[in-house]
């Protein structure tokens, strides 16, 4: 009778065995270099038609690389690593036709006709079998000790090729989502710079003709900042002028100035009239307080100039005092008269009325102008901002009175790039 081909019985652990193979997310992946480098210098070595890197899976053997071969798999009942997979040790087979597990096998009868065969198994994650490195040759061969153990450092080579997979796809993941996360960034810091261009949009330009000359500074420390300055001019002919400064940095505290900025400028504060200094605080209280806005306040300064009569009204709620510097009188401060706006929209607050010569500036200011340090750690501070201002009133460049003041002041810094957000306006009465 013929003898009958034996089928590799399946291993006791198959479940855990398969689930490592799964692991490996290798099975019908493309072919890669540092597998077929092994692949094909086995098959120089030891001068045979057929090498490969098989895999078995539930239902077949698939060749992760191969030389010699045509096929990219075969039904697992055929294959000759069925059988190395159960053990731990190189199956070497001299001659297929003397062996009864294959003598009647498709793969020594037909094409490829195998005689000699040796196969070693390959572990993957948690040691179990999951696949062979196997050279096979048309005529019977019987290898050596020393052939063997070459091919053991060839299959060491392509079990630790295969268990870097993992590593190498938790590689490829990482910088998949390092490359997700810089798009993101690109895309936020896209949104961002847009935002702060309508922030900056928002602001009036400057005044540069008539009774009452404007010009303003206004930094962000970060895309996005708290700072909102304006100008308002009214029906009777009075300008209407603003410095609002939120406390915090980034989307919140930009957000919160944006709603701040659109009120004013849309004359949409409810019971309010925007001639007078006290009622903008008093409507911007009652429309922002800070329990209602992520607990968020800032601080004001708003002032409404007459220019037929050189009186200033305004409030100062909880702002750096704005510098007035007049011809005659020289510099004087205009102090908080009001609470921080959001605080308590009860809290007592008042307005101010000054007259100013003809030729005053009123310099408005943020905090970040007076806490500027230079190199020792020592703070500008009012009275060295005043000093600033007036090397600027004499400086020839009082036609750009905010660009000379940011070259001032960063040459005070040693710093090109503000740590705060830096705002200035400057009111200039003719």
């Amino acid at each position: 009778m013929d003898p009958l081909m034996m089928i590799a019985p399946i291993p006791t652990n198959e479940a855990d065995r398969l689930a490592s193979l799964r692991a490996l997310q290798i099975l019908d992946s493309p072919a890669e270099e540092r597998f077929d480098r092994i692949t094909q210098l086995t098959q120089k070595m030891f001068d045979v038609p057929i090498a490969y890197i098989a895999l078995v899976d539930s239902d077949r053997q698939w060749f992760k690389s191969k030389c010699g071969l045509t096929t990219d798999e075969t039904g697992r009942d055929i294959s000759f690593c069925g059988h190395t997979i159960n053990q731990n040790e190189p199956l070497v087979i001299p001659d297929a036709t003397k062996d009864e597990r294959f003598a009647d096998n498709p793969l020594v009868t037909d094409d490829p006709n195998v005689r000699f065969y040796v196969g070693i198994p390959l572990s993957g994650p948690g040691g179990f079998n999951v696949g062979t490195l196997c050279i096979a040759d048309r005529t019977p061969r019987d290898p050596d000790d020393l052939q063997l153990d070459a091919m053991q450092h060839l299959a060491d080579m392509a079990q630790h090729e295969l268990n870097m997979v993992d590593v190498i796809r938790s590689q490829k993941e990482l910088l998949d989502a390092k490359s997700m996360l810089l798009r993101t960034q690109q895309k936020q810091a896209l949104e961002l710079a847009e935002a702060a261009m309508y922030a900056r949009s928002l602001i009036p330009p400057p005044l540069t003709e008539g009774p009452i000359i404007t010009d303003w500074l206004y930094e962000s420390c970060s895309e996005l900042g708290g700072d909102v300055l304006g100008h308002l001019e009214l029906p009777d002919g009075r300008l209407a002028f603003y410095l609002v400064d939120v406390m915090g940095h980034g989307i919140g505290a930009a957000l919160h100035g944006s709603a701040i900025q659109s009120a004013i400028r849309s004359l949409s504060l409810p019971g309010c009239d925007f001639a007078d200094p006290l009622s903008v605080f008093r409507a911007l209280n009652r429309r922002f307080p800070m329990a209602e806005h992520g607990n968020r306040f800032c601080t004001m300064f708003y002032g409404v100039l007459d220019p037929s009569e050189g009186t200033l009204d305004y409030v100062n709620a909880g702002h750096p005092a704005p510098i007035v510097m007049s011809r005659h009188a020289g510099a004087r401060t205009l102090e908080s008269t009001a609470s921080l706006v959001g605080l308590d929209f009860e809290t007592e607050s008042a307005s101010e009325r000054i007259q100013l010569e003809p030729g005053s500036e009123l310099w408005i200011y943020s905090d970040a102008a007076i806490e500027l340090q230079d190199a020792t750690g020592q703070e500008l501070g009012v009275e060295g901002l005043r000093d600033v201002i007036s090397l600027v009133r004499t400086s020839g460049q009082a036609n750009e009175p905010s660009l000379a003041m940011r070259r001032l002041l960063s040459s005070f810094s040693g710093r090109e790039q503000f740590i705060d957000d830096l705002s200035i306006m400057v009111v200039r009465w003719k």
